[in-house]
């Protein structure tokens, strides 16, 4: 591909993050990756044209859901999800000091890294001072200034800033992996209406995701819009709850699932839940990530 036909992806940066690794395992290396300083940056990005596609995360195997991530897709209503991508997370310990365990005073990451790696943190540091930062390639800026001081990054990062490698896998469980959706601006032509979509074939090899909140809550609301998947055998992959931040006790459901909305029993699904609902939102149909 040449440089004018370039595909534009936003991600959450600065270079060396595992958002990064995530849009060029995607897209591959010939395309322009343009970083971004948070995830909202990454939506505004791909809203107003910037860029073509973003890659955010959405899920850990360890610490579960990215809120900020759901949050976005909840109140964005331009964005639809066209693409999700699997990365293996291996989680290094890093410092521009050549530093000993027992010594070190701050420790800076993502949150969801600090979290992912919990149990090493608790068992070989000395309760450091803990800063949580934008991404794991923005706690390597941050260090630098710090004495004493490391950062929870991947091991891209470690030519990129010239760190000392201090432990290397300190995440919780050796089988941990992260989850990113691919977004995109829907054109103006394209309403995303359910009943409208016919450029799905191969309906087994697709993912759904959708966000719906309850007209009513009430006891079963939730068994009644899940049933309406179990009729026609369509299998959930994910179900998450988020508060829609109107009134306490009222949240939004954020619903994957296996199969295309080309599908027909799909569809069906899809109509009886959008008639239960008082907010409904298809975020895409997307092929499954395989490695």
């Amino acid at each position: 591909m040449s440089k004018n036909n370039s595909i534009k992806c936003s991600y959450l940066g600065p270079a060396g993050t595992y958002s990064e690794i995530a849009a060029k395992k995607f897209f591959g290396e010939n395309n322009v990756f343009i970083a971004k300083n948070t995830i909202a940056d990454v939506f505004d990005s791909v809203t107003t044209a910037e860029a073509d596609y973003g890659v955010v995360p959405i899920e850990n195997s360890i610490e579960g859901s990215v809120n900020m991530t759901m949050d976005l897709l909840f109140e964005i209503p331009n964005i639809r999800v066209v693409g999700e991508c699997v990365i293996p997370i291996r989680h290094f310990l890093l410092s521009y000091e050549k530093i000993e365990l027992d010594k070190i005073r701050t420790l800076c990451s993502h949150q969801q890294a600090i979290g992912q790696c919990s149990k090493f943190i608790r068992s070989y540091l000395k309760d450091p001072e803990i800063i949580f930062t934008a991404s794991t390639s923005n706690a390597c800026h941050i260090i630098k200034s710090i004495p004493n001081s490391a950062a929870i990054a991947s091991e891209n990062v470690i030519q990129i800033y010239n760190l000392y490698t201090i432990a290397k896998d300190i995440q919780d469980s050796l089988v941990n992996a992260t989850r990113f959706f691919i977004i995109s601006k829907i054109n103006n032509n394209n309403n995303n209406n359910i009943y409208n979509f016919d450029d799905y074939y191969s309906f087994e090899s697709y993912k759904t995701s959708i966000i719906c909140c309850p007209k009513f809550n009430k006891a079963g609301v939730l068994y009644s819009i899940l049933k309406n998947f179990t009729r026609k055998n369509i299998n959930l992959t994910r179900i998450e709850s988020r508060p829609t931040k109107k009134q306490l006790g009222e949240y939004s459901f954020y619903i994957d699932f296996e199969g295309s909305i080309a599908d027909n029993k799909v569809k069906r699904a899809l109509i009886k839940i959008e008639q239960m609902s008082s907010f409904f939102k298809i975020l895409g149909s997307y092929k499954k990530w395989i490695e």
